[in-house]
């Protein structure tokens, strides 16, 4: 079996992923492969070699990839807040707001509180720009729930105090409603200052954050969502034809 990962920088935000996913695969009995970028149109690709290298890898390989909804229908529920989608000129003072799914590198969620960061947020794009927006909420603290075939397979805290944990039931609830969830994905909850747990975002496993879940499950997580975007888009022409 074959996986490649892309070749990252030690001292590198994003390369605890790149390392964590290698040795899961390595452990699963694949012989992986590093790569760059410039080098993914040469890689033998199939749905049975997957390849992890973040959102700009997944792109290259499915041009036609959309990310998933971050506020799926099925959980409008659990969301504990009211979210729009407004102009970025239209974003007030106190508001929280982020990216879109498709824009979702282009600056960080915050708050419009009149800050340099919230400035430059606010001018990173047209002003006719839409994004997400809702009141301020306080959260005390966030964890990453990951998903693979329907149960969860790790959960790990990303923010805030570790001491206060997610309600487990309200957990379980939310992975059951998701009727139209893919294979596996990454499920953010938070909890707030009342105790509620409520879905803070989902985010696609082919190219999810590692927050603390062991190498293994990781790479088995990948390798099943890449298998299934393999058979829901097409791979890019340059690929089809260096191997099927």
């Amino acid at each position: 079996m074959q996986a490649y990962v892309i070749e990252a920088d030690p001292i590198h935000e994003n390369s605890i992923n790149y390392f964590a996913a290698a040795l899961g695969f390595y452990r699963l009995g694949y012989h992986v492969e590093r790569y760059r970028l410039s080098e993914l149109p040469l890689l033998q690709v199939s749905a049975e070699t997957p390849v992890f290298g973040g959102l700009e890898s997944i792109m290259r390989v499915f041009p036609g990839y959309k990310s998933l909804p971050h506020y799926p229908e099925e959980l409008a529920g659990f969301l504990g807040r009211k979210i729009q989608v407004k102009r970025l000129s239209d974003v007030k003072q106190g508001e929280f707001f982020k990216p879109l799914e498709q824009d979702h590198k282009k600056f960080s969620a915050m708050v419009q509180d009149d800050s340099v960061a919230a400035y430059i947020a606010l001018h990173s794009m047209e002003p006719d720009h839409q994004v997400y927006v809702s009141e301020e909420i306080s959260i005390l603290s966030e964890y990453r729930c990951y998903v693979h075939h329907g149960e969860a397979a790790a959960i790990h805290c990303y923010k805030g105090d570790v001491t206060i944990f997610p309600d487990r039931n309200a957990i379980l609830n939310m992975i059951e409603a998701y009727t139209s969830a893919p294979v596996a994905y990454g499920l953010d909850v938070g909890v707030l200052e009342s105790g509620e747990t409520v879905l803070v975002e989902v985010n696609d496993f082919c190219c999810l954050g590692n927050f603390g879940i062991r190498p293994t499950p990781y790479a088995f997580g990948i390798a099943s969502r890449w298998e299934q975007l393999w058979a829901q888009y097409k791979p890019s022409a340059a690929l089809q034809r260096s191997g099927k």
